[in-house]
């Protein structure tokens, strides 16, 4: 095919470039062209062709059509912040990264899928739970949903491994009208967010991370729903943010200490441990088992309700980071077979799921649609329904 300059609004090229988080020397050197020459094509000096178009639509993941807009679309903010790994934001340079910023666009984009199918489908669109503020006690807010949702501590113990505990959870959340999806992206800027602008609200969970701290995180962007709070701040943005937002994150972080650590009953364990005579990084591993945590939410709760130390906190804490080196050993694991529909049920969650079938049965949706919203092939589609209906 014959290459051609295309005429298209400078400005729109621009935007999508930034808004999908690249820089001008990035999309040059993909593009096979010296900076000064790509800046002429954002300035309006130069056109750019439509094969050189064609490419750079498939780096920053647009479609094509987008810039062929006459002018910038009023597209909603990805500008969030989020849970990380401590003391890693650094390493970032304090920039979203593209493929982060590309996991916020497909979260809102599901979102507004399901927010879309919920109406026609007739179905309730309001999350059936509190609504809770920062004046009041999230110990308190903590034990009143683990009673509303029904699960008892003595349950939560008999919960065969931490993956298991985490699907369970997982579905509990999922129940009450909040979508739950699990996506790669890079895990030292963040670890989770969430989006309450509208329903159904989105709990978005790296797949990357440490299943034991997903399953925290989990609790503490549902505490965010809780609060009908969007933004989650880093711990450098804590540093230099206003008062509300470090009471923002110190009440979510209570709250999911407390939902998943009841204090009476943790300290029952704690004292039924310490009389084994274990050491101190056997009980604090014990724990972890025990209620599916992580080693550092048990640590930080130890001090929290002053059962160690700040010198017995320190030594433990110390040992935790090279943990993280190892994440990518918790990412989903995979079998040969069926793998699509499978890694489509880890990351996409059985509601979002069970939304598309059931507008794709009343036909209000195509088998195409449904493939496109699901990322699967025909084939996997179908054995993704067998396996629901199973």
């Amino acid at each position: 095919m014959k290459d051609f300059k295309v005429d298209v609004n400078p400005e729109v090229i621009k935007w999508a470039r930034e808004s999908s988080g690249y820089t001008l020397e990035y999309i040059s050197k993909k593009l096979n062209l010296p900076t000064q020459e790509y800046k002429k094509i954002e300035t309006g000096e130069e056109k750019i062709s439509f094969k050189k178009l064609q490419k750079l639509a498939n780096i920053i993941k647009r479609p094509i059509s987008v810039f062929l807009l006459p002018e910038i679309p009023n597209e909603p903010s990805t500008k969030l912040s989020f849970r990380i790994i401590p003391n890693t934001l650094k390493d970032t340079q304090n920039n979203i990264d593209p493929e982060l910023i590309l996991t916020i666009r497909k979260a809102k984009y599901y979102q507004s899928i399901a927010n879309e199918l919920i109406k026609e489908l007739n179905l309730e669109n309001k999350i059936s739970i509190p609504n809770f503020s920062l004046k009041d006690d999230p110990a308190e807010v903590a034990n009143q949903e683990r009673e509303r949702i029904g699960i008892p501590i003595t349950e939560q113990e008999k919960f065969k491994d931490e993956y298991q505990a985490f699907n369970k959870w997982r579905e509990i959340i999922e129940n009450q009208n909040i979508l739950v999806f699990q996506f790669s992206f890079p895990i030292e800027q963040s670890r989770g967010f969430v989006i309450v602008e509208k329903n159904p609200p989105v709990i978005v969970i790296n797949t990357k991370d440490y299943i034991l701290a997903k399953i925290f995180t989990l609790f503490h962007e549902y505490a965010h729903i809780l609060l009908r709070i969007s933004e989650i701040y880093s711990e450098e943005d804590l540093n230099t943010q206003n008062q509300e937002n470090k009471e923002i994150e110190t009440w979510c972080n209570k709250f999911a200490s407390e939902f998943l650590l009841p204090k009476s009953h943790f300290i029952n364990e704690y004292n039924f441990l310490v009389n084994k005579k274990l050491s101190l990084e056997d009980l604090i591993s014990k724990l972890s088992t025990t209620f599916k945590v992580s080693k550092q939410v048990v640590l930080i709760k130890l001090k929290e309700i002053e059962l160690i130390n700040d010198d017995e906190y320190r030594e433990q804490i110390n040992k935790l980071p090279k943990m993280y080196k190892e994440l990518g050993k918790y990412r989903f694991t995979k079998s040969k077979k069926d793998v699509n529909f499978r890694k489509c049920i880890q990351e996409r969650g059985k509601k979002f799921i069970s939304l598309i079938f059931s507008a794709k049965e009343k036909g209000l949706i195509t088998t195409a649609d449904a493939i496109e919203y699901l990322s699967l092939k025909l084939n996997d589609l179908n054995k993704l329904e067998s396996s629901l209906e199973a």
